[in-house]
């Protein structure tokens, strides 16, 4: 499922078609995306309007149009944006389009997990304003992180770090990463922590998040080889800092990647 960065840079990929008028749009109303939208309407709101902004937060992302009309997209697990040429035929899953005169505006989603949204408003939504803190926000700062600490003491760190209300945005591999670079074991609970393995976890978290901005949601690309996130992937994956095979097993529900040796 894509996480915050991921979804920085599918959302970025509509950039070019800001301050564009939407001549049409096409949508494939039939299929799960747009379980909570009356397809209909939404296209009716959508074509002879004009994207003029865009912003993202956790794993949403929010387009603002002309005439009191914004847009909301969730990915889901295989949802992404493009932009598809005016002479490429349209895909299998390219569920919603907006035609402009620099091509088709997509949202293509294989498995249909992502979702379609439509709010009418002449400012912000107002459960945008309600959405939690982001770990890049100047406000989340460590007496935040130990609050939410101070909430949940117990379960293993691995599924804290998963919750959406106090970490959006953070999925699956960030939340190892930040683990494996704080070196505490994903299954410890929060309680074991001393004070200077919540400062050190603290730190983890705006480091991976830093890194990921600065990495994935740019171009795309991957975080340096010295990361977990090139070595976790596989079986017979070794800890980059020690050498030895990283184990592997199921945490919360998920499956969850650490070094024996490094983290305790």
């Amino acid at each position: 499922m894509p996480e915050f960065a991921e979804v920085v840079f599918f959302c970025r990929q509509w950039d070019p078609g800001k301050r564009r008028l939407v001549q049409s749009a096409q949508l494939n109303g039939e299929v799960r995306c747009f379980r909570d939208v009356d397809p209909v309407r939404l296209a009716r709101k959508l074509e002879g309007n004009r994207l003029i902004g865009s912003r993202t937060h956790g794993k949403r992302m929010l387009f603002q149009l002309e005439r009191e009309t914004w847009l909301g997209v969730h990915l889901g697990m295989t949802g992404n944006l493009r932009i598809r040429s005016h002479h490429q035929p349209p895909e299998k899953h390219d569920h919603l389009a907006l035609k402009t005169c620099i091509g088709w505006l997509v949202f293509n989603d294989q498995r249909q997990f992502g979702k379609i949204e439509l709010f009418e408003s002449s400012g912000l939504p107002k459960f945008w304003n309600e959405l939690p803190l982001e770990v890049g926000s100047p406000k989340y700062d460590y007496d935040y992180f130990n609050s939410i600490i101070e909430k949940r003491k117990r379960g293993p760190l691995k599924s804290l770090l998963l919750m959406q209300e106090f970490f959006p945005g953070v999925g699956n591999w960030m939340a190892d990463e930040i683990l494996w670079k704080a070196r505490v074991r994903p299954n410890r609970a929060a309680v074991s922590l001393s004070s200077s393995e919540k400062k050190s976890l603290f730190r983890a978290v705006k480091f991976v998040w830093d890194g990921a901005l600065k990495y994935v949601a740019t171009d795309y690309s991957i975080p340096p080889k010295t990361w977990l996130f090139q070595h976790r992937w596989k079986a017979g994956g070794i800890c980059p800092k020690t050498g030895e095979a990283l184990s592997r097993s199921t945490i919360g529900g998920r499956t969850t990647c650490w070094s024996a040796k490094w983290q305790s």
